[in-house]
């Protein structure tokens, strides 16, 4: 594989219960270039999406949250060291200042606690602009359905140590509505649900966060004691909570999905059961007096290290869902490109989704294409596939049929014909002249499934490619 994840996907196909935070977060401080920063950066859009049958080349493990996380970190630094040696320095700025200082920070950490799941999303089927509107927009639906929820529900809701009871459903309800409208139409994932269930937990988090601001100085107006409650609270418990319990709900809800489809049976299963009453207790822990005055937290350390600790709790809660998400991405992808693993077992991964077009793609993943060039400047060419390789189009240096600079109505990059779990498909580049599959055109970046026979023509230079199969 490329990017080095070689040991990883074998180790996620052998046995996913294994995989340990230290092997996803392997490639955090190694060094990397600003090419790796773009490509990191990119993923997801247009023009660097990834297919079932390449996604696990493209992949590249988690590293750019951590540069992110390295600057908060210096940043709370200055900030907490401020206060404990001058904690008088609050009292003198004004309302706005004040603020600022104490909300950014605890609204960062959600960012890129976000970002993190955003990066380990195999399929790179969301960019990183989505996760930020899927913030702004989810946080502010779930936010809003908790305030109905808690208006009108009864008053032992209202009680802190109960708010897990509505404010979870709340996130996944907003969750899902994301995912409704951002995936109309495309293939879903366990890790979909990671990925926008942490970002709407990531906006929850941070409008509660701005909520408590202005509650808690309009009361009174003490800004020394709101500060040391962010620090306490709402900072320590950025790095979990909300975000770590909505992408383990979410996730789990998407990782049985049929025929991407969210079904009663994606919540009528052991991983929801499981995450939901996870999720509400570890909630109910972290807001009830009483846990507190019986684990006697009288002190700052003291609180410190439950924070902490639950923290730790919530993350492992999430890893068990993580992993089998990540073993349903990984034995999708190496069926899609014909890597030796076993329709039984790639269904079994899926969970029941897209089990009919896994049957279609089993005999398909069998066959190899023959693609030969029967008109234009490279009349004559043949390429012949030995599995799961993408053939590539186009007037660049580094394609397979390249195509002399001297032709017009081709791109550098135009078309590339892959395997996937549809079987053979030709995707047009989004090129200025378009790609065409028996004089019908193709919408650019969508997979045209090929035939026995089929005549690939790009733009209008008479370059054109035919399609055989031999098993």
């Amino acid at each position: 594989m490329l990017m080095g994840n070689t040991v990883f996907y074998r180790d996620v196909k052998k046995n996913p219960n294994k995989i340990t935070f230290k092997e996803i977060f392997s490639d955090c401080t190694k060094k990397h270039s600003r090419r790796d920063f773009d490509y990191q950066l990119s993923a997801g859009m247009d023009f660097n999406k990834a297919s079932e049958s390449d996604m696990l080349q493209k992949w590249q493990k988690p590293w750019l949250f951590y540069r992110l996380f390295i600057i908060c970190a210096i940043l709370t630094g200055i900030i907490v060291g401020f206060y404990r040696l001058m904690p008088k320095l609050l009292d003198g700025l004004d309302y706005g200042t004040a603020i600022m200082v104490m909300f950014v920070i605890p609204m960062f950490v959600p960012f890129i606690v976000a970002v993190f799941f955003w990066e380990m999303n195999i399929p790179r089927n969301i960019a990183l602009y989505e996760v930020v509107l899927s913030i702004i927009v989810g946080g502010s639906i779930s936010f809003f359905a908790n305030m109905v929820i808690n208006k009108f529900g009864s008053e032992k809701l209202h009680e802190a140590a109960y708010a897990g009871v509505y404010e979870e459903p709340a996130k996944l309800i907003a969750a899902l509505i994301i995912i409704a409208v951002l995936l109309k139409g495309k293939k879903i994932y366990g890790l979909t649900g990671i990925v926008i269930g942490g970002a709407v937990g990531a906006g929850f988090s941070a409008f509660e966060s701005i909520s408590y601001v202005f509650s808690n100085l309009m009361s009174t107006g003490d800004l020394t004691g709101m500060a040391k409650f962010y620090f306490q609270s709402r900072f320590l418990g950025a790095f979990a909570g909300h975000l770590t319990r909505a992408a383990a709900i979410t996730g789990a809800v998407t990782l049985h999905a049929e025929k991407n489809k969210i079904t009663l049976s994606s919540f009528l299963n052991s991983d929801f059961i499981i995450m939901i009453v996870a999720t509400i207790t570890t909630h109910f822990i972290n807001n009830s007096d009483d846990v507190h005055i019986a684990l006697n937290l009288d002190t700052e350390m003291k609180y410190y290290i439950f924070k902490t600790g639950l923290d730790i709790v919530e993350w492992f809660v999430l890893l068990y869902i993580l992993r089998k998400c990540l073993y349903q991405a990984v034995a999708r992808g190496r069926y899609a490109s014909g890597e030796g693993i076993g329709y039984t077992q790639a269904v079994g991964a899926i969970g029941g989704q897209m089990a009919a077009n896994a049957q279609m793609a089993a005999a398909a993943s069998v066959a190899r294409i023959t693609v030969m060039s029967v008109d234009g400047a490279i009349k004559g060419a043949v390429w012949q596939s030995n599995g799961g390789e993408v053939l590539t189009i186009g007037r660049d240096d580094g394609n397979i049929f390249k195509l002399p600079p001297n032709i017009g109505g081709i791109s550098r990059k135009h078309c590339v014909i892959k395997n996937t779990s549809n079987g053979w498909v030709v995707v047009d580049l989004n090129s200025s002249y378009g790609t065409s599959v028996n004089q019908v055109k193709i919408p650019p970046n969508t997979e045209q499934p090929l035939k026995e026979g089929d005549v690939i023509n790009l733009g209008g230079s008479g370059q054109a490619f035919k399609i055989s199969y031999k098993s």
